[in-house]
């Protein structure tokens, strides 16, 4: 699923519209961030390294770093 979320202009892909895409993104990271996933589907860096703050990317970037995030909570405990 996250690879159709993350699917955008730059890949050519005219997937569902970016409506929603950042709030879907939001629980993807919350999910990440709370059972510690490993890896990143592969258009995850395209859409984290965009221009801008909108909450598609903002939420791709914390996506991104939810690994590393987990990695730091685990250690404190």
């Amino acid at each position: 699923m996250l690879p159709v979320l993350l699917a955008g202009p730059a890949t050519g892909s005219m997937g569902p519209s970016a409506r929603g895409r950042g709030e879907l993104l939001a629980v993807a990271a919350e999910c990440a961030e709370r059972v510690g996933t490993r890896g990143d589907p592969p258009q995850l860096p395209e859409a984290a390294d965009r221009r801008g703050s909108s909450r598609l990317v903002t939420q791709a970037r914390r996506l991104r770093g939810a690994p590393t995030e987990a990695a730091a909570v685990t250690a404190a405990v």
